[in-house]
């Protein structure tokens, strides 16, 4: 019986971690949710201390990849704060606008940063350059949220078979 409660959360683990792919789908967040559950539900038996903390951490950089990556990514390639606000900004709106899903998430952040810039520049060649930076950021993001789920799957899965 004990398996197979390990099968059951290590297959939710993995659907958890494609979600990561969908806008304002915390996947890191809810891969560990359920590592951590199965710790607590089993007194820490076959995932460790040790493997809820190294999943802890690779949740908090996963969960919080968003915000670090486009605070420092569009800022390295010349976007102003005002720019990453409105490609934050564009990626709710768009995500709510356009229901195509992930599509109208990244029309929306292009858009924002696309706009705020042209409107504080008025010029056309740094205004794209923002809107394609955070297009390629979203992508890293996205890329960067699918990995850390992916450790967390890792790491619990080690845990797993190891205490065994």
């Amino acid at each position: 019986m004990e398996d197979v409660s390990i099968i059951v959360a290590a297959i939710f683990m993995v659907v958890g971690m494609f979600l990561a792919f969908i806008p304002f789908v915390p996947g890191p967040a809810l891969v560990w949710c359920i590592g951590f559950a199965y710790a607590i539900i089993t007194d820490f038996d076959r995932v460790t201390v040790l493997a809820v903390i190294v999943m802890t951490l690779f949740m908090i950089v996963g969960a919080s990849s968003d915000l670090w990556l486009r605070a420092l990514g569009m800022k390295a390639r010349g976007t102003s704060c005002w720019g990453t606000m409105g490609s934050f900004a564009g990626g709710i709106l768009g995500t709510f606008f356009i229901p195509i899903p992930i599509l109208g998430t990244m029309i929306g952040l292009i858009a924002g940063a696309l706009l705020v810039e042209f409107m504080r520049l008025g010029e056309l060649k740094p205004a794209w350059t923002a809107g394609r930076s955070a297009l390629e950021i979203y992508v890293l993001g996205k890329l960067v949220e699918f990995s850390m789920s992916a450790a967390i799957v890792a790491v619990f899965a080690v845990s797993a078979w190891q205490t065994a």
